[in-house]
């Protein structure tokens, strides 16, 4: 096992994700930040629109950032701060836009309305993990077909 981590290289095994699944390293940091939200919010169960989830996603990203910029092992054009940057904007667009208008959109901070079936569908467990399911199934469509 110690062995196993010493021979992993984190920008290695970005660089295979996006060889296997054809994608630019672009589509990938949005698709991931769509994933680590959905996941983040069934784990956390919280609504992706909620702060918690989206905290998720900016240490997620922080993290692999902050790696990128640090690493001197393996050459890229990741290690400088306006790639840096480019990619923590690409990951965080859709999760932030989600967090700030997802709940002005259906008015989600009422229990009463027309809307309020909704919420209750949201906080149930079947609901969420058919929703992951959606979310992985999508996911893995969309890079088979790509």
């Amino acid at each position: 096992m110690n062995r196993l981590l010493e021979t992993f290289n984190w920008s290695i095994a970005k660089m295979d994700l996006s060889e296997i699944t054809g994608l630019p390293d672009d589509a990938l940091h949005v698709l991931t930040g769509m994933l680590i939200l959905t996941l983040a919010a069934y784990v956390l169960r919280r609504p992706p629109w909620t702060w918690r989830p989206w905290l998720v996603v900016v240490i997620a990203e922080t993290v692999n950032e902050a790696y990128d910029l640090t690493q001197t092992l393996f050459p890229t054009d990741e290690g400088n701060l306006r790639a840096s940057l480019h990619d923590f904007w690409l990951t965080l667009i859709w999760p932030t836009l989600i967090l700030l208008l997802w709940p002005r959109f259906i008015g989600i901070e009422h229990d009463a309305g027309p809307l309020a079936p909704l919420r209750r569908l949201w906080h149930s467990r079947e609901f969420l993990i058919g929703f992951a399911a959606a979310t992985l199934i999508g996911l893995c469509a969309a890079i088979f077909f790509w």
